[in-house]
Parts: structure tokens; sequence; C-alpha cells
């Protein structure tokens, strides 16, 4: 599947895709995960973000470099925010939480190797070989 493929794919659920950000910015991005300590986006996450500065779908988030406001609901934080967040719990180390829904938080290693992880632990639940895979599993599951 290619990125197109599953934003097409996506948006057919209903997804608020929203605006791809400016080029400059995924390197920003990436520096900023590098001085947190944290993977730096693999090539389909990069690719993805010249497509979507992030993704909505019911209460599954691709998070984003950008805020992702919603009305009068709390905005979706970046990615750069989530990682803030989590920098202190040891089962994050090494990787780059880049979703959520209600039930999983997902992630990535500096492999792109994408993961499941508990939300309560954050333990790795589940290894992705697809990274769409993971991408639609997060955003799906927060359509239930």
């Amino acid at each position: 599947m290619t990125n197109d493929e599953f934003l097409s794919y996506i948006k057919s659920r209903g997804a608020y895709i929203a605006a791809p950000i400016a080029p400059n910015q995924i390197a920003l991005t990436n520096t900023a995960l590098q001085q947190r300590r944290r993977a730096m986006l693999p090539a389909f996450m990069s690719e993805l973000y010249t497509k979507t500065g992030g993704i909505i779908l019911g209460n599954g988030y691709i998070f984003g470099p950008n805020e992702i406001p919603q009305g009068l609901r709390f905005p979706v934080p970046t990615i750069i925010k989530i990682n803030e967040d989590v920098s202190n719990l040891p089962q994050t180390i090494g990787k780059t939480i880049f979703g959520r829904n209600d039930l999983f938080w997902f992630a990535f290693d500096a492999f792109g190797t994408c993961f499941m992880l508990d939300n309560l632990t954050l333990s790795p639940l589940r290894r992705y070989d697809d990274p769409h895979r993971a991408l639609i599993d997060c955003l799906m599951g927060g359509k239930i």
C-alpha cells in the first residue's frame, strides 16, 4: 500500500486530513525528535507529512508536526509534544509515539518498525511489518 492509497482509504472512512506541512518542517521535526532522544521520522512518515500534517478519525489520531484544531474540543497535540510528555517513561526509550486511539498508542523505532503499545504501560503488544497497517489500526480503532 502506498501513502496515496492509505489516504484515499482512510478519507473514504470519514477521516479529517490536515493540510500538508512545508518541507522544512520535516527537518525541524526530525531535529526536535533527535534532541529528545527519539527515533527520527522514517521514510513513510516523512512522505506522509508531505501529504498531510496529521489525521483524525473519531478518537484516533496520527500526530503531526503542528497542532490540529478540533473546534470546541482540545486540539490534537504535535508529535513533539506527545513525545515530550512520555519522555520520562523507560518503555518509550528509542521509540517515537506517532498515533493514539482510546485503546492503544502507536510508535516507531529507529528502523521504522511500528508497534502497538498498551494504553497504560506503553509496553509493546504488537509489531508491524507494514507501517500502513499500523496507521490503519490506529485510526480505525478510534472509530469503534
